[in-house]
């Protein structure tokens, strides 16, 4: 009996997202093989936005490195130099009404693992905003990578800046909103887009790639990584108090994480069952193999508590974290 539904592959494939873009089966079953393969995956967030003019202008200052950098309009025009960028801003016409609700502009970040082709990788965004933005909005993007970024720690990760004008570019009213769904589509665009320019790369649900732990926001990471973050040392002693009292405690959403594994691996059972169904064994094998290998769990407390037993400085780490502690 042949079952038509592919109901779990489908959750697998588009996750809780919208399905205005309809896959073939075939490009369900090229999506999932991609994913169960670790292809790399995209990232899309927003890092901020202007809300006057002058946050606008020092943000276009920022990606292009005070004019260092060249940075490329909607039109494909290269802007070059930090007067051109500034007459750039002045064709935007921004009304500054100085801070209200809404923001001038949005800025977003389009970044790939390293190694990715920088040159097929700037294309890509290119090609991703002209079918998205084109025409609605101005924008204009630079690429930072490691080799050309003057900056004194520039990131490994090839990656491209793209500063977007919320106000439409032929009704004023037009406002560009993004939202999460908003995202989510531009991942699932950027990643055929980066495909169509020869570089393998995906756009998975977290939670279907074994993820448990959010990524940070730039901010949260920078600051971190500074070991200025307040919220990390609190975080920090919290783990060491729970070892002092006998190690990891349950938590609340630890089950909540739990269940819902629970349910992604009932997923990959339904979806094995489709896919023999369908006479795809080879793909049902990898499902199998896949859902049964997923990344254990462990949020960041998890790992907090991990690394601060692995760093102790003998084989009691109570006694480490108790002369931490007294420090």
């Amino acid at each position: 009996m042949v079952i038509s539904s592919t109901q779990s592959l489908d959750l697998l494939v588009y996750g809780r997202r919208s399905r205005t873009q309809r896959l073939t089966l075939a490009q369900k079953k090229e999506q999932l093989l991609r994913t169960m393969k670790g292809a790399p995956e995209v990232m899309v967030k927003v890092s901020g936005g202007g809300k006057t003019e002058a946050h606008v202008a020092a943000h276009m200052d920022y990606i292009t490195r005070n004019g260092q950098l060249d940075a490329i309009n909607q039109d494909g025009d290269v802007v070059s130099g930090k007067q051109e960028v500034s007459d750039l801003l002045d064709t935007w016409e921004i009304i500054d009404k100085g801070e209200g609700k809404g923001k001038k502009a949005f800025n977003v970040v389009l970044s790939m693992p390293t190694g990715t082709n920088p040159e097929k990788l700037l294309h890509s965004v290119q090609d991703f905003a002209r079918e998205e933005l084109w025409g609605k909005h101005q924008y204009i993007m630079v690429l930072h990578t490691q080799e050309t970024d003057p900056s004194k720690k520039p990131s490994p990760n090839p990656h491209v800046h793209l500063i977007i004008k919320a106000e439409g570019e032929k009704n004023r009213k037009a406002r560009l909103y993004i939202r999460k769904a908003t995202l989510e589509h531009w991942r699932i665009q950027f990643a055929e887009k980066l495909r169509e320019n020869g570089i393998e790369a995906n756009a998975t649900p977290r939670d279907i790639r074994g993820k448990t732990r959010k990524p940070k926001s730039m901010g949260v990471y920078k600051t971190e990584k500074s070991g200025k973050s307040v919220v990390l040392h609190s975080k920090i002693d919290e783990a060491k108090q729970e070892i002092l009292k006998g190690g990891l405690q349950e938590k609340p959403w630890d089950n909540r994480i739990k269940e819902k594994r629970k349910n992604i691996v009932g997923l990959f059972v339904d979806a094995v069952k489709e896919l023999r169904a369908v006479g795809d064994n080879e793909l049902a094998d990898i499902a199998e193999k896949y859902a049964r290998n997923l990344p254990k769990l462990e949020t960041e407390r998890h790992a907090i508590i991990g690394a601060i037993v692995q760093k102790s400085e003998n084989k009691n780490p109570v006694k480490s974290i108790e002369r931490d502690i007294e420090r």
